[in-house]
């Protein structure tokens, strides 16, 4: 099961909402995640990626013979400008190679994993001060 939850600064009142985790179906993503659905019940990515992106997967899997898939929402964080941001985050893993995503924020940095220790201690884009992190649901 999934959280929900938010960043709310104290100071300015500045909130910033995000969920991670995995729900119950996701235990059964396979690689035809990455490929345009087939039925509106399968678990797909497909529309989630962009197409640089989904070409490197692709060009991944044509290589790799047996694939597993982990998947899972996680925030992520620009270092640069501060935004905060939902994005699957997953690993395809093939014998030895490992394909992982790497996400871009629009002022042109890269997106960093906002770990659960990070959560507590994210300085607020507008005023400066750290924010409080408040469970505030979950999701399936």
């Amino acid at each position: 099961m999934g959280e929900l939850k938010k960043l709310i600064c104290p100071k300015c009142g500045h909130t910033v909402k995000f969920y991670e985790g995995v729900g119950m179906l996701w235990y059964f993503i396979d690689k035809n995640a990455f490929y345009p659905p087939k039925n509106s019940t399968d678990i797909n990515f497909y529309k989630e990626l962009d197409k640089k992106m989904l070409e490197e997967i692709h060009n991944f899997l044509k290589e790799s013979e047996d694939v597993s898939v982990e998947a899972g929402y996680q925030p992520y964080i620009c270092k640069k400008c501060g935004k905060i941001v939902t994005k699957i985050d997953f690993t395809i893993g093939s014998g030895n190679k490992i394909y992982t995503p790497a996400y871009t924020c629009n002022c042109g940095n890269e997106y960093a994993k906002l770990t659960e220790e990070e959560q507590q201690h994210v300085l607020c884009k507008e005023c400066g001060s750290e924010m409080m992190c408040e469970l505030t649901g979950f999701w399936d």
